[in-house]
């Protein structure tokens, strides 16, 4: 997916007012959080919690060597073993950047290390 078709995704997103639920692991650490897209551009997206006072995300869409995907529902651990997702809903796939970490240069690691990812998932309204 090019990252004008990823705009226009969390655009849709930000402009219906979606509830996205972003989840990742990333570098050791996870990241959990339900809110609202309320600020995308070319650059840069950002979510606010939906009470507005838990947290924020922020995600670079012009960092070089960043890959973005439509995510499949079977790769996402959260939603293993749950009823079937309504597929109208986006849900995206972002692939961080490659890090290359001190011990692979050490090692002279000749693979790839794995990227850490990030998923947004657009969630049902409420009702």
């Amino acid at each position: 997916m090019t990252r004008d078709e990823a705009y226009l995704i969390f655009q849709k997103m930000r402009s219906e007012q979606s509830r996205i639920f972003c989840t990742g692991q990333l570098w050791g650490w996870t990241i959990a959080i339900v809110g609202r897209i309320v600020s995308v551009t070319e650059a840069e997206v950002i979510i606010v919690s939906v009470d507005r006072r838990s947290g924020s995300i922020s995600l670079r869409l012009d960092m070089d060597d960043l890959l973005i995907r439509y995510a499949d529902a079977r790769e996402i651990p959260m939603l293993q073993d749950t009823s079937e997702r309504d597929t109208t809903l986006a849900s995206l796939r972002v692939a961080l950047p490659l890090r290359i970490r001190p011990a692979d240069l050490k090692n002279h690691f000749l693979e790839a290390p794995p990227r850490e990812v990030l998923f947004f998932l657009e969630l049902p309204p409420e009702e």
